[in-house]
C-alpha cells in the first residue's frame, strides 16, 4: 500500500503548558467559593443561533437552557409536548397544529403567544432547507395560541424535524424572528436559564430565569422537570483536551466534554470523577464513488464489505472506548433502529472477499482511498488499506487537510472510497451519502424511491417501517459500508447528580451532593 499525507503543523506545547499553571495557580490560589458550575468544551460554537448553526457545542449551551421547541423527543424517542399544550396532525397528516402553552414568559418579560410561535417556525423554515422542503414552500400560521401549517402532502416529517433536527425549531419573540439580520440580534427564549455573559474565545455564563414555566415533572432525555438546576452555569472553552482533564481533576471544572481515550483508564479509576458516555453522536462512513470507477460494480463493493474488518477500524480510531458497533446507518434510537444482524455483508471473511474478486475478474488495478486528517479518520483508513491488502486488492491511501477533502470529495475522478464521521440525523433522509446529488451519488431507483415513500409516511410507525425496508435493502446494494458509531465520552465530578445525556450533556435537573 501507499500512503499519501499532507503536513500539519506542530502542536502548541507552550500554550499547553501555560494554560496548565493558570489552573494550578487558580485551584491554589481561590479564597471564595464559586457557585457556578463550571462546564468545559471542546468547541467553541461559531454562533447560538441554532437554528442556523447545528454544532454540538451551540446545541448544549442554548437548546433546552436558553431556548425550548414546541415539542421535543424523549428518552424513548417519542414526540412529547414542551412549549405547545398539545399537538394533532390529521388523518391524511396534510395539517398539522400545535395548541401553545399559556403563561410562558420570554426572558424579556414578554408573553409567548401565537405569533412568535408561528414566526420562529417560519423563521426556522427560511433558514433550515430540509425543513423547508418537507412543508414543501407552505408557511406556518396562526389564531391566538394555536399554530397550523397545511400541505400537499403529509407532514409527519416535519414534526418529526421540529422534534429533533440539529437546527433546531427553538421558540423567540416575534419581534426577532422577523428581523432583517440573518443571525439573531440577541438571543431571548423561555428556557430556564438566560444568557447573562458572554466573551467570544472564552465562554458563556447562564444565569437562572425566575420567570420560568415549567411544563412537567420528572425526566426522560432532554424532556422534562428544569426548574431545579444550579443558579449560573458557565460554559468555558477549552480546545486541548489534556487541559480540560487537567481542570476536572483539580476541581478547576465540574464537567468536560470529549474525553480523550487515552485518559479515561486514569479518569475510571479516580473516585472523584465519574464517566458517562453519551448517546451515539454519529457514524463512521466508508462511501462508494458509484458515478465512475470499479465500484459501479456490486460485486466489487461487496468483495470490500466481506474484506473488512469493522473492529479492526472503529478500535483504530477510537482504542477501546467511545464507538458502537452495528451496520445500521441511522444511531440507535427508539424510531429508527433495525436488526444489524441482518446486514449480509456484516461478517468479516477474506475468503469470501477473494471469491468475489476472483468472480468480478479483478485485474489488480489499485483501489484510491481517500481521507482527511481530522479526528483520527486517517487511522481508519489505513487500517482499511490493510484489510483490503490482505483480501488482494490493491490500494493508495491518500491523507488531506478537511478543506482539500471537501474539495477532492466532489471530484469523481480524484477517489474510490474516501471515509467520513457523519452527525446524527433524525431522518434517514438527512443522510447526505444518500442522496443521488452528493458525493457517492446513490444511483439506485428503487433505493430513492423506498427514501421518498418515507416522506409520505402518515404516522412515526408507517415512517419506521418504511425504512426498515429501505435498510434491508441498502444492506443488499452496499452503497456504503457504516462499521460503527462513535459516541461522546463525558466526565464530571462524582459529587454532582443529575447530568441529563442526550446529543451532549445538561444540567438543569443537576445538583451537588457536597
Amino acid at each position: 500500500m501507499t500512503i499519501h499525507r499532507s503536513q500539519g503543523g506542530p502542536g502548541s506545547f507552550i500554550s499547553v503548558v501555560i494554560l496548565i499553571l493558570i489552573i494550578a495557580l487558580a485551584s491554589c490560589s481561590s479564597d471564595t467559593v464559586d457557585e457556578a458550575l463550571v462546564v468545559a468544551l471542546a468547541q467553541e460554537p461559531p454562533t447560538l443561533d441554532i437554528q442556523v448553526n447545528s454544532s454540538i457545542s451551540g446545541r448544549m449551551i442554548a437548546l433546552g437552557n436558553v431556548y425550548e421547541k414546541p415539542v421535543v423527543l424523549d428518552g424513548e424517542g417519542k414526540i412529547r409536548c414542551e412549549l405547545a399544550s398539545s399537538f394533532s396532525l390529521s388523518e391524511d397528516g396534510c395539517h398539522l397544529e400545535f395548541i401553545m402553552r399559556d403563561g410562558v414568559l420570554f426572558h424579556d418579560g414578554s408573553m409567548m403567544e401565537g405569533a412568535d410561535a408561528a414566526a420562529s417556525l417560519n423563521r426556522w423554515l427560511d433558514r433550515y432547507a430540509s425543513a423547508s422542503d418537507a412543508a414543501m414552500g407552505n408557511r406556518f400560521r396562526y389564531e391566538e395560541n394555536k399554530v397550523w401549517i397545511d400541505s400537499e402532502r403529509p407532514l409527519m416529517m416535519l414534526l418529526m424535524m421540529i422534534a429533533s433536527a440539529p437546527q433546531s425549531a427553538v421558540i423567540m419573540p416575534e419581534r426577532l424572528a422577523v428581523s432583517s439580520d440573518y443571525l439573531l440580534p440577541e438571543h431571548i427564549g423561555t428556557g430556564p436559564y438566560l444568557i447573562e455573559e458572554w466573551l467570544p474565545g472564552e465562554g458563556v455564563e447562564l444565569r437562572r430565569f425566575d420567570g420560568y414555566s415549567p411544563y412537567a415533572e420528572g425526566n426522560s432525555g432532554i424532556w422534562g422537570d428544569k426548574s431545579h438546576g444550579p443558579e449560573r452555569i458557565r460554559y468555558l472553552f477549552v480546545s486541548d483536551g489534556t487541559t480540560r482533564r487537567l481542570g476536572l481533576e483539580s476541581g478547576l471544572y465540574d464537567a468536560i466534554d470529549c474525553v480523550l481515550s487515552d485518559d479515561i483508564p486514569r479518569l475510571f479509576s479516580d473516585p472523584s470523577i465519574t464517566l458517562l458516555e453519551g448517546e451515539e453522536n454519529g457514524s463512521i462512513a466508508l462511501v462508494f464513488n458509484k458515478k465512475e470507477g470499479p465500484f459501479i460494480s456490486l460485486g466489487m463493493r461487496k468483495a470490500v464489505a466481506a474484506a473488512t474488518d469493522r473492529e479492526m477500524l472503529m478500535k483504530a480510531c477510537y482504542g477501546d472506548y467511545g464507538y458502537s458497533l452495528h451496520s445500521d446507518y441511522m444511531e440507535k434510537d427508539g424510531n429508527w433502529s433495525v436488526d444489524a444482524s441482518l446486514d449480509p455483508y456484516r461478517s468479516f471473511s477474506p475468503e469470501s472477499a477473494e471469491a468475489l474478486l476472483e468472480a468480478e475478474g479483478y485485474d489488480g488495478s489499485v483501489v484510491r482511498i481517500l481521507s482527511s486528517n481530522t479526528s483520527n479518520i486517517d487511522k481508519i483508513a489505513v487500517a482499511l488499506s490493510y484489510c483490503l491488502t490482505e483480501a488482494g486488492i490493491r490500494n493508495e491511501v491518500t491523507v488531506v487537510d478537511w478543506a482539500s477533502f471537501i474539495e477532492m470529495r466532489g471530484d469523481p475522478s480524484s477517489w474510490d472510497i474516501f471515509i467520513s464521521a457523519y452527525s446524527r440525523t433524525s431522518l434517514p433522509q438527512l443522510k447526505s451519502y444518500l442522496s443521488s446529488s452528493n458525493p457517492g451519488w446513490l444511483s439506485d431507483e428503487k433505493a430513492i424511491g423506498m427514501l421518498a415513500a418515507i416522506d409520505e409516511a402518515r404516522s412515526l410507525e408507517e415512517a419506521s417501517s418504511l425504512w426498515n425496508e429501505a435498510q434491508l435493502y441498502l444492506w443488499s446494494i452496499v452503497p456504503v459500508i457504516v462499521p460503527g458509531h462513535y459516541s461522546t465520552v463525558y466526565a464530571v465530578s462524582s459529587d454532582l447528580d443529575g447530568v441529563i445525556l442526550g446529543e451532549g450533556f445538561y444540567f438543569w435537573a443537576s445538583s451537588f451532593s457536597r
